[in-house]
C-alpha cells in the first residue's frame, strides 16, 4: 500500500486548465447572472475580468502555484470524506498532502479577499478579485482536477487533459449557445467547493471511456500525437455537452460566489467616486 501511495504521490504534478477562452467564458457567465446590486460593480470593467481570468495560470515562478489548480481525491479514499481544513489533510496522508492540491482551500481565500475588495470601494479591485477567484472556481468544474490521473498516465491516454478541455474548446465551444443562470445567495458558499470538486470526479470514469471509444479511430503508433477527424467527431459527441455543461456549472457557481461576497461585504453600492 506504502508502495502505491508513493507512485501516485510522484505522478501527482501541477495543472493548466481551460485555457484563456474558457477562463474568459465563466467570467462573462457569471457576470450576467448578477443581480444589480452587485453588477454595477463591473460596468464597465467585464473586459478586464476576463482579461485576468487566466492569470493564475501564469503564476509558475511560485513553486506553490500548481497545487493550488486541483485536489486529487484517490489518496482520501472515499470522495465523501474529504478532508475540510489543511490541518485534516495533513493528519490523514501527511505531509506530503500538498502535492495532491489545496483547491478547495484556494478557492475559500480567493473569496475572501473579494469580500475585503467589495469592503474597500475600489471596483478595479473587485474586479481583479473576482478574476482570480473564478480561475480557480473554473479549475473545480474540470474533472480531471480531481484525480492522480490528471492526464491519462495511469490508463494509456496521455494528453487527454488537453484534449477535454481546450481540444473540445477550441474546435467547438460557442459562448453564445451557453445560457447563463441566475446566481442565487447562499449562506453555506464556503463548503461549496467541495460538492463542486465531487460532481466533476463523478465525470471522470465516463470521460476515460469517451476518450477510449473515439481513439479506436486513431492509427496504430499514432497515439499521444494529433488525432483523426473521426476521433474528434466521436469525442464531440460524447463530452462536448459535458464541457458545455461544466462551463455553464462553473459561471453559475462563481455568480453565487460573488453575490455571497457581495452580501457578506454588507451590500455596499459602487462609490460615487473611484477610490484612490
Amino acid at each position: 500500500m506504502r508502495v502505491l501511495f508513493l507512485l501516485i504521490l510522484l505522478l501527482a504534478s501541477p495543472l493548466w486548465s481551460w485555457g484563456d477562452k474558457g477562463h474568459r467564458v465563466v467570467s462573462a457567465l457569471a457576470l450576467r447572472s448578477l443581480p444589480a446590486g452587485p453588477q454595477a460593480w463591473f460596468n464597465g470593467r467585464e473586459a478586464e475580468v476576463g482579461d485576468h481570468a487566466s492569470d493564475p495560470d501564469h503564476w509558475k515562478q511560485d513553486r506553490k502555484e500548481g497545487p493550488r489548480h486541483f485536489l486529487d481525491m484517490e489518496p482520501y479514499g472515499d470522495p465523501d470524506h474529504l478532508p475540510r481544513t489543511l490541518e485534516e489533510a495533513r493528519e490523514r496522508i501527511g505531509g506530503g498532502y500538498y502535492r495532491f492540491g489545496v483547491l478547495p482551500w484556494v478557492i475559500q481565500d480567493r473569496w475572501r479577499d473579494l469580500v475585503e475588495a467589495f469592503r474597500s470601494g475600489d471596483p478595479a479591485r473587485v474586479a481583479f478579485a473576482t478574476a482570480v477567484l473564478g480561475h480557480y472556481i473554473a479549475d473545480a468544474h474540470v474533472p480531471l482536477h480531481t484525480t492522480v490521473n490528471h492526464d491519462g498516465q495511469l490508463t494509456d491516454q496521455r494528453g487527454i487533459h488537453s484534449r477535454w478541455e481546450t481540444g473540445l474548446m477550441e474546435r467547438y465551444l460557442q459562448e453564445e449557445a451557453i445560457k447563463a443562470l441566475p446566481a442565487e445567495a447562499d449562506p453555506h458558499i464556503l463548503e461549496r467547493p467541495w460538492d463542486w470538486l465531487r460532481s466533476s470526479h463523478a465525470l471522470v470514469p465516463q470521460l476515460l471511456e469517451d476518450d477510449r471509444e473515439a481513439d479506436r479511430t486513431t492509427p496504430l503508433g499514432n497515439h499521444g500525437k494529433r488525432r483523426t477527424q473521426a476521433y474528434w467527431m466521436i469525442f464531440r459527441a460524447k463530452q462536448g455537452p459535458v464541457v458545455k455543461r461544466q462551463l455553464q456549472r462553473a459561471g453559475q457557481h462563481l455568480g453565487d460566489a460573488i453575490l455571497n461576497a457581495w452580501i457578506q461585504a454588507g451590500r455596499p453600492a459602487v462609490p460615487a467616486r473611484p477610490v484612490n
